[in-house]
């Protein structure tokens, strides 16, 4: 996704675990439980509603280089999933790539692999709207 604003723009709103309560639209909560001085390593919490129900996340920031890209690793009681945001100044814009792995666990797995398709758009879904409302917040007073 290109976003007209400065990679630091990107990175206020992406660099900071507790943010994401503010783009990502099914985190209601996220809390820092233990931060490390370069931030690898750093846990969290998050709260996370979807169709009406809570659950709890715990996540560990796994790569952490500002300006420049954020993974973590985040699990939960359905599922696990790795995420990776990359930063690239394009002259004018920015560049920001995601790349994700969701694992589901238990009788979730089984159900994955014959669902997937509706997990799929439903996924790509909620991805867009969220990157859409990232990029409206860091392209607001450039």
């Amino acid at each position: 996704m290109d976003i007209n604003c400065t990679p630091e723009k990107v990175w206020y709103w992406l660099g900071d675990p507790e943010r994401a309560v503010v783009w990502q639209t099914n985190v209601s909560k996220t809390e820092l439980l233990e931060k490390t001085p370069n931030w690898i390593g750093t846990t969290f919490r998050e709260t996370i509603y979807e169709n009406g129900r809570g659950t709890e996340m715990q996540g560990v920031v796994t790569d952490y280089r500002e300006n420049q890209s954020l993974a973590m690793r985040i699990s939960g009681k359905y599922n696990n999933v790795d995420v990776e945001w990359s930063i690239r100044e394009m002259g004018q814009f920015t560049r920001l790539t995601v790349n994700s792995n969701i694992q589901f666990k238990s009788f979730l797995r089984f159900f994955s692999v014959i669902l997937w398709p509706a997990f799929r758009r439903n996924i790509q879904g909620q991805l867009g709207r969220e990157y859409i409302k990232l990029k409206e917040l860091c392209e607001e007073n450039k």
